[in-house]
């Protein structure tokens, strides 16, 4: 008996151990707890008459609204499939083309999204392109989709294994089917990331993970082989911009890029095919032969900091180096092509080159241009005007579209522009891309029809950084090119035509390496007034006139901190091939690198405040409320007095989230639910059979439809899904650059254009504010791999930061209506992001931000220092509600009235915020009550009673162990009526 005394609490203390785990987990992920069970003040408090232009916030309504919703997930497919390959026409497919066999595993399990952070799918409603294909009316070939549900299980599908059946499955009898659906093969190929990891540039067969697996060329073979098939179509299932040099390899006759279409919208896909939808969105990443031609391949991953003996610091152990500069996707692609057809740069070299020996061909590595799409009809672009307002400092573009074809389609109206590259610029080292992104539009043309279109562009974006000599932006004197066009290679062949004319006659060519056909009417040429470089028009800041703009991120470039003998050199136009990237494998660690990778420095200042200089608590003659706020403004004396009412405790409580932002009952703000998700929201409806949030298409699709006005839609209806929800904060979107094509979190970003992330981003934003809902645009910045993710020391110049890696965010944050941004883990060189004070100038100086700053979701850690990042502008601690305790601490055991200060404006920013959201239109008669929810104390309850069961069953063993180690002696009393305790149970 001894002995189960001992196993019953072994088995306690085993239980409480977990239960107490799981307790800690619900507590981290309360917002999200109350959410799902209506708890906490969550539930159906918020979306009052001012946000809810679509409908009532009733299960009728929500009926509605979900068929909608729905819709419009068809919708952004239709717009956002491009039409990458079309063989003779191949596609539409006829009437009579309805009898079809689907190949690959993507066919019957595609990847709808990324698994990071978004919304849980509603099976009985989503649709795999087989399930859109029966639903459109094909007869699709169910012997091979038989032979795929009784197949052994591929590998999983991960980010080193493509996850394809084994070939094995066509068999005989799969292969005699063919004949019956032979009008049209078509076939899905899959890839798969996700947040934390990358997709492997090398598997381990030793594949690039973008060019295609055996499994998927023996379906190609297999096809070949038959005979049977009249057209093969390729799904491509892949945000990743994969490897199409093969197509008339395999004698493919069309490709339709689909990329994560969500759970939804594959229905709208398949309606481009059967041509219900005329084609209509254009690539956002550049397609090339060979996924490492570019040059940030030479230093994506994890490389490895050489503490030559000395201790690691904590999260310290990797950094990565963006030494290809500007040069990005096409900006790279496009600007060594201009140099290679004018003879410059020596750009013809073999430097980099993956695809031929022979030196640089464009034609040779670029697949499928940035920004082009095709049609089932043909359109003609005039560039009719560009004016230029020298009042409002912008420039006007008159566009005329004329469809030529005999289908009414909408025409993606892409607006570029090449700065001058000045002889300033080579001495200054100031990089020039050949061609950039300014603006878009897109617009609906019925065939035979035309229609026009103005772009507005201000000046500023045609700005250049000079970090080395202005040290500051720069616009450059001379010749600026403005152009349209199918996307930035025919765009590029426009203005280089313009400008050069019989110099380039005969050597222009398409992405296919045929002789370009450039239309000089589709580029103008506009000459700045300014004679020498302009240093100074754009010194002060166009969002804080008060402000100067000058370098920021010097630390951010290895050359600050690395010794003579590890300094870089960065890519420039001017030598591509004394130039072009060299890895950088591993960094030996100098002192000046060993100190800055420490985070624990903070001080507390020698003039630091007292809390005694701040009133807190306060008692008012008259108690304002949280709602009595609405409408104040942001600068209004009234804040004083609000704040001055919340304890220390109350301060703290708002910035700890647990997947929400806690009540407080001082000021009668109740709390509230924050969710992730940039594919659609982690959470549950409100209203109706209270399923999960819309499982949307990725924002890679949004970015390619090129259509601002769905992408601003797309906000809305994301912002009318959280009020069917009751979620008033979501951390959404993201735009984050596509350095790589083998970034994890690629379904997550926009595009690798800055300028495309920053109208798109732009849009969707103000599309939630609609409807109440803060998007807080994530990752800033510089987070564009997974690896390492967590204190990778991230190294560029600051002409790269400035017009690549913030500019995405700049749309939404200073010239949009942002209202909510996260940090990254990594470091920006050497410093943390989230305790960067250059990240703090920039937004709240730079670019006049008033929301909040949150951190991503770090547990604490020494490189993550709790008071440094509030310091640095951090507002609130994300799934972290121990760091604001800590801070309390570190203020009241100090007396750093500092601190303080910052907690104060923390909340400030946060109730700020939390007004102009869904939440302010709760009822001003609201009340609410900080009393434990049922779930907490039935947690707690149940943690208590198992601690209580352990202890008292080892105290029990205890007992009994004694007694049998310590026997009774015989003696008056001990006869044999008495029986021992053991004998008694």
């Amino acid at each position: 008996m001894t002995r189960r005394w001992l196993g019953a609490a072994g088995v306690g203390a085993v239980l409480t151990s977990l239960m107490a785990s799981g307790t800690t987990v619900a507590l981290q992920q309360e917002g999200e707890v109350d959410h799902a069970l209506g708890t906490g003040g969550s539930d159906s408090a918020y979306g009052g008459t001012e946000f809810t232009a679509d409908g009532s916030l009733s299960d009728e309504g929500f009926e509605r609204y979900i068929a909608a919703a729905y819709e419009f997930c068809e919708r952004e497919e239709e717009e956002g499939s491009v039409l990458l390959y079309n063989k003779d026409n191949a596609l539409p497919l006829s009437d009579s083309e309805r009898n079809v066999t689907a190949f690959g595993r993507g066919s019957i399990d595609p990847v709808f999204r990324s698994t990071a952070g978004g919304s849980s799918t509603n099976k009985d409603y989503q649709k795999t392109p087989v399930d859109a294909l029966k639903d459109a009316g094909f007869n699709v070939n169910e012997t091979l989709l038989d032979a795929y549900a009784n197949a052994d299980a591929p590998a999983d599908r991960t980010v080193s294994s493509v996850g394809e059946y084994d070939p094995a499955v066509f068999s005989d009898d799969v292969k005699g089917s063919f004949s019956g659906y032979g009008d049209v093969a078509f076939v899905t190929i899959s890839r798969f990331a996700t947040e934390g990891q990358d997709l492997a540039m090398s598997n381990d067969a030793g594949k690039r993970m973008l060019e295609l697996d055996d499994n998927e060329k023996a379906i190609f073979d297999t096809i070949q082989e038959s005979g049977q098939f009249k057209k093969t179509v390729v799904l491509l299932n892949s945000v990743f911009a994969f490897e199409l040099g093969w197509l008339e390899d395999y004698d493919v006759d069309a490709v339709l890029w689909v990329g994560n279409p969500g759970f939804y919208g594959m229905p709208g896909a398949i309606r481009v095919i059967t041509g219900e939808v005329n084609p209509s969105g254009h690539t956002q990443a550049t397609f090339v032969a060979n996924s490492l031609s570019a040059p940030s391949a030479e230093n994506f991953g994890l490389h490895s900091f050489d503490y030559a003996g000395r201790t690691p610091r904590t999260a310290g152990e990797s950094f990565v180096t963006y030494s290809e500069g500007i040069y990005v996707g096409y900006r790279y692609y496009e600007t060594r092509y201009e140099d290679c057809v004018l003879g410059q740069g020596n750009a013809d070299s073999t430097a980099g080159v993956k695809a031929s020996s022979d030196g640089w061909n464009y034609a040779e590595e670029v697949c499928f241009p940035f920004g082009f799409g095709l049609s089932y009809t043909t359109y003609e672009y005039t560039l009719d005007d560009v004016t230029y307002d020298a009042a409002a400092d912008k420039f006007t573009a008159s566009v005329t579209v004329e469809n030529t074809g005999s289908v009414d389609g909408k025409a993606s109206v892409q607006l570029y522009v090449q700065s001058p590259y000045t002889d300033y610029d080579k001495q200054n080292g100031v990089e020039k891309s050949s061609i950039q992104l300014v603006a878009y539009a897109k617009v609906d043309v019925p065939a035979g029809g035309e229609q026009s279109v103005q772009l507005e562009v201000p000046c500023y974006l045609l700005a250049s950084y000079d970090a080395n000599s202005a040290k500051g932006w720069i616009l450059d004197a001379g010749d600026y090119y403005f152009a349209v066009g199918n996307g930035a290679h025919e765009a590029l062949n426009n203005i280089l035509a313009l400008k050069c004319g019989d110099e380039v006659e005969g050597r222009l060519v398409d992405h296919n390496g045929d002789p370009a056909e450039p239309n000089t009417n589709a580029a103008k040429l506009w000459t700045s007034e300014n004679a020498d470089t302009d240093t100074k028009k754009y010194r002060q800041s166009p969002y804080s006139p008060d402000v100067e703009v000058t370098n920021t991120f010097d630390d951010a470039d290895l050359n600050y901190w690395a010794n003579d003998d590890q300094k870089i050199t960065y890519l420039s136009r001017s030598d591509w091939e004394g130039t072009y990237p060299q890895t950088v494998s591993t960094l030996t660690v100098n002192d000046a690198m060993y100190d800055g990778l420490n985070m624990q420095f903070y001080k507390k200042a020698a003039d630091a405040k007292s809390v005694s200089d701040f009133q807190l608590g306060v008692e008012l003659d008259e108690k304002i409320n949280f709602l009595d706020m609405k409408g104040v403004e942001f600068d209004d004396p009234k804040w004083d007095d609000f704040l001055s009412q919340l304890t220390m405790d109350d301060l703290l409580l708002n910035m700890g989230d647990s997947k929400g932002i806690k009540t407080v009952k001082a000021v009668n703000k109740p709390g509230c639910t924050i969710v992730d998700g940039p594919e659609g929201m982690n959470g549950q409806f409100k209203f109706g059979d209270r399923r999960n949030c819309t499982g949307w298409a990725t924002l890679s699709i949004v970015a390619a439809t090129w259509d601002p006005d769905l992408q601003y839609r797309f906000g809305q209806m994301y912002g009318e899904d959280a009020l069917y929800a009751s979620i008033p904060i979501a951390y959404a979107p993201a735009t984050d650059i596509l350095r790589s094509p083998y970034s994890g979190r690629t379904s997550e970003y926009f595009s690798e254009d800055p300028m495309l992330g920053y109208y798109a981003a732009k849009n969707v934003i103000s599309g939630m504010r609609t409807k109440g809902l803060i998007g807080t645009i994530k990752h800033f910045f510089l987070n564009e791999q997974e690896a390492g993710r967590q204190g990778i020391a991230t190294f560029a110049n600051e002409q790269s930061i400035r017009e690549i890696y913030i500019r995405a965010f700049e749309g939404t944050l200073a010239a949009g209506e942002s209202l909510g941004v996260m940090t990254a883990y990594n470091r920006i060189g050497l410093m943390y992001a989230a305790a960067s004070q250059g990240i703090q100038h920039i937004l709240r100086d730079e670019w006049n931000y008033g929301g909040f700053i949150i951190d991503d979701a770090l547990s604490a850690s020494e490189y993550s220092s709790a008071p440094e990042m509030l310091m640095a502008g951090n507002n609130i601690f994300c799934l972290d509600t121990a760091r604001p305790t800590e801070v309390g601490k570190l203020i009241n055991s100090t007396d750093d009235g500092d601190l303080l200060q910052k907690v104060i404006d923390s909340n400030h920013y946060l109730y700020y915020v939390m007004l102009q959201s869904s939440m302010g239109t709760l009822s001003s008669d609201t009340v609410v009550s900080d009393s434990m929810q049922w779930w907490k104390m039935a947690l707690f309850g149940v943690d208590g009673v198992l601690a209580a069961l352990t202890v008292g069953a080892a105290a029990v063993y205890g007992v009994k162990a004694y007694r049998e180690s310590h026997p009774v002696p015989d003696g008056p009393g001990s006869g044999s009526d008495d029986k021992s305790l053991d004998e008694k149970n």
